[in-house]
């Protein structure tokens, strides 16, 4: 059972979360990343998974760019950003962290 201040997701990664990080201009969205090779985008008032994409490595962290970019690294050994709206990403630089300060 969940208390008033906690929040049970539905389609919840299938191994340990690694980040869970809430959208820089409003708590609507929460971004998860998981040892199962997932990063996924939840819509949190309508508890629900807008999209996900994978890695081929357990994926250690993630961060919001901005509200509609993502960041997301992990032991693939890649650096991918990934447009939200468009479900499209890239693949850049072997990361360590990742912390974006504005």
């Amino acid at each position: 059972m969940t208390g008033s201040n906690e929040f049970k997701l539905n389609q919840p990664p299938e191994d340990g979360i690694s980040s869970v990080k809430f959208s820089p201009n409003t708590s609507q969205f929460l971004l998860v990343s998981s040892w199962d090779t997932s990063v996924r985008l939840y819509d949190v008032p309508a508890n629900s998974m807008r999209l996900k994409y994978q890695h081929t490595g357990a994926v250690l962290d993630c961060a919001f760019y901005d509200p509609t970019h993502a960041w997301s690294g992990g032991l693939d050994h890649q650096l991918k950003m990934h447009d939200l709206n468009t479900d499209q990403g890239n693949i850049g630089m072997e990361p360590t962290c990742i912390e974006l300060s504005s």
